[in-house]
């Protein structure tokens, strides 16, 4: 009877630890917001925990990407961009764009050169 409930148990934490894993794991989406009039190609997204996550940025508009913890860091053409942060990106063209990382919004405009 006691090697019954100490198998019951056993299970039953089994079962609540898997749970809570895949609580943990649970998807978000962030989203590229490329409000400028460039291509970005790949976009790579660093989060706290996970494999980095990859995003095709073809044009203008609005491209999701999957990710399964906060975002650490946005990398576009080899420049990376910190969470709560906002640089200057060169892009594989020449011309260059704003990057702001904030939570899971990734902003994207034309940086206008002031001469």
């Amino acid at each position: 009877m006691k090697n019954q409930i100490r198998s019951i148990s056993l299970v039953a934490l089994f079962l609540l630890a898997l749970t809570t894993i895949g609580a943990a794991q649970a998807n978000y989406t962030a989203s590229v917001q490329n409000n400028s009039t460039q291509a970005l190609g790949t976009v790579t997204v660093y989060q706290t925990y996970g494999p980095q996550v990859y995003v095709n940025v073809p044009g203008p508009g609005t491209f999701d990407v999957p990710v399964t913890s906060d975002i650490t860091v946005v990398v576009i053409n080899g420049f990376g961009t910190p969470q709560g942060g906002t640089s200057v990106v060169k892009l594989a063209n020449g011309k260059s764009v704003k990057v702001t990382v904030s939570g899971g919004n990734i902003v994207v405009q034309d940086q206008q050169i002031i001469q």
